[in-house]
């Protein structure tokens, strides 16, 4: 790599320079040779796209969701990450941190009838287990088009499309498993705590989209949180339906 490039013409396309980057091509002009903190900071931005909002995502919508996503529907996204690859990440480090904890283990331990384990075998349930675990991002990830139709019809005087709704329960859903990444870890280390995981996690995530409906669709805070909860408790059944299937086909798959 050469010195300090004062050139104001584009390295890749020979076109007049205006500001840092091409107009033309996109290429950023180079201030100064390349060093290891550049080429660090260009490695941690390729991973999680930090200087595309990543961390200022995170940050807002747990400020201000109602500005950020009303901001994006505007057509202003610079500033923040793409809604469909946020939820894509966070669910995936979600669901790392819940393996590597064990979470969904000692959830399914408490769950599990033990007569699963008679009929069917402990290699068996093993082994569905693993199916089950391939799939349980994806699983994640079909609720986000039930959530984003129930939040057009519940909340209709938003005028807001459908597009537009996917968009906010992408937001939404992904800044939900940044909260339940932290959460895990209370858990994990307060293991007394573990009978009440699921209800825990069920009301503050009902609290965190009554907020979130709250600052975007601005209706009252009571009609707000009934509506959330209407939609928190449909996609339980939506969710504990498609397990309840994976698991049926996990099962069939490693007998």
């Amino acid at each position: 790599m050469s010195g300090e490039n004062n050139s104001a013409t584009c390295i890749n396309c020979r076109s007049t320079l205006v500001g840092h980057i091409c107009h033309e091509c996109g290429q950023k002009r180079l201030e100064q040779r390349w060093s290891t903190p550049d080429l660090m900071r260009q490695f941690f931005q390729q991973l999680t796209d930090v200087e595309r909002g990543f961390l200022f995502t995170v940050k807002e919508l747990l400020v201000h969701p109602g500005d950020l996503v009303r901001d994006y529907w505007n057509g202003k996204t610079i500033p923040f990450y793409n809604p469909f690859r946020y939820v894509l990440i966070w669910t995936a480090i979600n669901l790392i941190i819940n393996f590597w904890l064990g979470i969904d283990d000692i959830i399914s331990e408490q769950m599990q009838p033990p007569s699963l384990e008679t009929e069917f075998g402990a290699d068996h349930l093993e082994a569905a287990d693993q199916h089950f675990d391939n799939w349980l991002n994806a699983l994640v990830l079909v609720q986000l088009p039930v959530f984003a139709l129930l939040t057009k019809w519940l909340f209709p005087k938003g005028k807001n499309n459908y597009a537009e709704n996917l968009i906010l329960i992408s937001f939404l859903m992904g800044e939900q498993a940044v909260i339940s990444s932290f959460v895990q870890f209370v858990f994990y280390f307060i293991p007394v705590l573990f009978p009440i995981f699921i209800p825990f996690t069920f009301l503050w995530g009902w609290a965190y989209n009554t907020y979130v409906f709250k600052r975007v669709f601005g209706e009252k805070t009571w009609i707000t949180a009934l509506k959330a909860l209407l939609i928190g408790l449909i996609g339980i059944v939506v969710f504990w339906g498609l397990v309840t299937l994976a698991q049926e086909v996990a099962l069939a798959l490693s007998q």
